[in-house]
């Protein structure tokens, strides 16, 4: 036989082997995807069990085979150890991802992208009482790299440790995923939106591994950067606020160091705009948002001032509490006062040394109405900008001197050291001195932020005899009154009252109050 004839009769055989193989391939597909969404929603549950330690639930799973490889689900649910106690660890309303090509045919190893819809994650508390659950032998399950997961409206909660506060609520959009693998951190980026003050909050760093045994103690750390928040919905300040900085640590303690700048940071509505600079390290307490500062560096225009403390979410309340104590070395005098008044001129230029202690309780009410300051201070070479009171001022250094004619006597340049209680927009002085060439005043009283009143009484001793300080006839009949004025080593001590405003002061003999000694 020849061999065209001998090839004509085998090619039926051929195309009958060629048919059954395509026949088998159809049918083998047909019978796989039948069987497609059942298998691959085992293979979800079953993976992100092992992985998150988690009963999981998915409402529904659905394969698509054509045009290309692609899983839809909807209802996913990972309750954390089963508890009942707490929401769900993950609540995800719609994820769906590609398994290319050989989907059918195997579980995948590796997964290009993944797009997740209105997501919720719930960190929980510890639970003290629990117990770890015994350990099971299981089936191997084939670890999965992603390697982009894109997320869509993700809100992230951390439940607290402490009863009584809210939990910490974070509005999370444009979170993305890279190189979501098992037993590894991935990298991340996305963008928070941050409710008080109003602003958005760009961050990028790592996340991982998961930790199954406490989801508090996964690791985290990366950088964030805060532009442009609008400071005026807290009540009683106001500016535009920018930082940037880094963090690392876990879920539940994380140390947080960066800078803020708020070229026009205000106190209202006693003060002026002022440039702020700060300089932070701090700890985050990520269970309930508490912070502990440790310290804070700030540049108040040209002076620096020190502050630690917490800034602790209030039980039963919206809001903080912040404490702090706060030291203001060599200060410019002029520089906080811009700061609490209105006036174009500081009233006052000098040196400060400040050491206080601040609280700021919660609240709707101006900062003014809830600030409460407790503290020591110091001033060295103050000088009044107002003409007038530094002339009074030399006045009663010349009188003090026993010099009233001389006008090159005196001098209005004054050293000033009190402790201070400023509460409800009242500052409090229970004792405040200042003293000038020939004379100090040693007094107690109060001012007013609000009308700037002055009410202080108190002594002036002076180092002249009461005599002294006038000339003719009043020198010669004060020297009968000159041993009922002299006290302590002093040549004349005056009880005197000070009031009127902070740029109108008025002094006045107080012979007829019974003042306290100082």
């Amino acid at each position: 036989m020849t061999e065209p004839a001998r090839a004509f009769r085998l090619w039926p055989y051929l195309l009958g082997i060629l048919i059954g193989l395509c026949v088998g391939l159809v049918l083998f597909v047909y019978l796989g995807a039948r069987h497609i969404d059942d298998r691959t929603r085992e293979w979800v549950i079953s993976e992100l069990s092992a992985h998150f330690d988690s009963q999981v639930e998915l409402q529904s799973l659905h394969v698509e085979t054509t045009p290309r490889m692609q899983v839809t689900g909807e209802g996913l649910t990972l309750r954390y150890r089963n508890r009942t106690d707490v929401p769900p660890l993950i609540q995800i309303a719609r994820f769906s991802f590609n398994l290319g090509v050989l989907g059918i045919i195997h579980v995948p190893r590796h997964v290009k992208g993944v797009y997740v819809e209105n997501m919720i994650i719930t960190i929980p508390p510890r639970d003290p009482d629990a117990t770890p659950p015994p350990a099971q032998k299981s089936a191997a399950v084939p670890r999965v790299t992603f390697n982009e997961i894109v997320c869509n409206d993700t809100t992230l909660i951390i439940l607290p440790k402490k009863a009584g506060k809210d939990p910490l609520d974070f509005e999370i959009h444009d979170l993305v995923l890279k190189n979501v693998g098992d037993q590894k951190p991935f990298d991340f980026h996305g963008t928070l939106t941050n409710a008080k003050p109003k602003g958005e909050i760009a961050t990028r760093g790592t996340f991982g591994p998961w930790n199954a045994e406490d989801p508090a103690f996964t690791p985290v750390s990366g950088n964030y950067s805060f532009a442009n928040a609008d400071l005026d919905p807290f009540a009683g300040i106001g500016g535009t606020l920018s930082s940037t900085g880094k963090y690392n640590g876990h879920l539940n303690q994380i140390e947080v160091q960066g800078e803020t700048d708020t070229p026009n940071f205000s106190l209202d509505p006693i003060g002026r705009p002022v440039p702020l600079h700060t300089e932070f390290s701090a700890t985050v307490d990520g269970t309930d948002g508490d912070t502990y500062l440790h310290p804070v560096r700030a540049t108040l225009i040209h002076s620096l001032i020190i502050a630690n403390g917490s800034v602790v979410r209030a039980s039963g309340k919206h809001g903080h509490i912040i404490s702090l104590n706060v030291y203001a070395p060599n200060a410019r005098l002029q520089d906080i006062l811009r700061l609490a008044t209105k006036s174009t001129e500081p009233v006052m230029t000098g040196t400060v040394n400040l050491r206080t202690k601040m609280l700021l309780t919660p609240g709707k009410e101006k900062v003014i109405h809830r600030l409460t300051l407790d503290g020591d201070f110091g001033v060295n070479d103050a000088e009044f900008a107002s003409v007038e009171v530094r002339d009074k001022l030399e006045s009663l250094s010349r009188h003090a001197l026993g010099k009233p004619n001389n006008e090159d006597a005196g001098s209005a340049v004054t050293d000033l050291l009190g402790h201070f209680r400023l509460e409800h927009d009242l500052a409090k002085f229970p004792r405040l001195s200042f003293s000038i060439p020939g004379a100090e005043v040693r007094l107690t009283g109060s001012y007013n932020l609000p009308d700037e009143m002055l009410d202080f009484r108190g002594n002036l001793r002076m180092q002249a005899k009461l005599s002294q300080t006038v000339t003719g006839k009043k020198s010669f009949f004060l020297k009968l009154a000159d041993p009922f004025f002299k006290k302590d080593g002093a040549g004349s001590v005056v009880p005197i009252h000070i009031s009127g405003t902070r740029d109108n002061p008025k002094f006045a003999l107080d012979l007829f109050h019974n003042s306290n000694k100082n």
